[in-house]
């Protein structure tokens, strides 16, 4: 049986700001998105027929409401294949985290597919095809350091921005996408015009990248759920020297100077919080 096995980054937000609302209702944005090494792990394998998934998070569907099954499912009819597929997700990525674990998956599904199946789409057909599943899974095809436009969907690689001690904390809550955006104000918008934090990447200034980071979106979370700056204060009180939500939330993650700090601040907030991660990120 053809199988292949692959590891599904998550990303963070080293910068997001919101432009303006479109016409359809969604929003222009202007991020700056980093895989780290945070990930799932998904086997696919070749089935009879349709495309079968199965998850060890019960709370993940399996149906077709599930990225994984929606980038299958695009990829047989796009090429016309009538062989099955199974793929089998083991979760690390906490959902609902702004962390991009579904679009992870999906991405991950789609790059598997193309090896295991021999389709030779090139990196931007890729793309193209993983946009019709959700925004940031064109990100999650490139992965690195990326300025993301537009929807998410314009990419723009950039030098790559590389920390060793990272600390990302899920609460119990998630914070809904669409209720973040529609509960962001329209004079919220374009908030970070007079951001430097490009300028720092493309100079690899990794200190005052990190002193850089913002997200016009934790003005809505902060309203919708106001203990989210109670860890961002948890991190700072630890050592970090800068913390964000990324994505809409409601995930929250620390940069810290080195390996002691870091060690230091996760077997502190580790009684407090039941999900947290160290991580580092991930450029090619």
């Amino acid at each position: 049986m053809n199988r292949i096995k692959l590891n599904s980054y998550a990303k963070i937000n080293l910068f997001l700001d919101v432009i303006n609302k479109r016409e359809d209702g969604y929003h222009n944005i202007k991020s700056v998105m980093q895989r780290v090494d945070l990930y799932d792990k998904l086997q696919i394998f070749e089935n009879k027929s349709g495309v079968e998934l199965s998850c060890d998070n019960h709370k993940i569907p399996v149906d077709e409401r599930n990225t994984c099954h929606k980038a299958a499912t695009l990829i047989k009819e796009k090429f016309n294949i009538n062989t099955g597929i199974k793929i089998a997700i083991k979760k690390t990525i906490p959902s609902g985290a702004g962390l991009a674990g579904g679009s992870s998956n999906a991405a991950t599904v789609i790059t598997g597919l193309n090896e295991l199946w021999n389709l030779g789409m090139t990196s931007q057909e890729m793309q193209e095809l993983g946009v019709k599943v959700g925004a940031d899974v064109a990100f999650c095809l490139k992965g690195g350091t990326c300025l993301c436009e537009g929807l998410g969907d314009i990419i723009t690689e950039l030098n790559p921005f590389m920390w060793e001690n990272i600390l990302i904390i899920k609460p119990s809550y998630s914070i809904s996408t669409p209720l973040a955006y529609n509960t962001l104000k329209e004079d919220e918008h374009n908030r970070y015009i007079d951001n430097k934090i490009l300028n720092y990447i493309n100079s690899s200034d990794y200190y005052n990248t990190c002193l850089s980071v913002a997200n016009t979106l934790e003005l809505a979370a902060f309203r919708l759920q106001p203990k989210i700056t109670l860890i961002k204060d948890d991190l700072k009180s630890t050592g970090a020297i800068s913390s964000l939500m990324t994505g809409s939330g409601s995930a929250v993650f620390g940069f810290y100077n080195d390996k002691f700090s870091i060690m230091k601040a996760y077997e502190i907030l580790s009684k407090k919080y039941k999900r947290i991660f160290i991580c580092k990120t991930v450029n090619k």
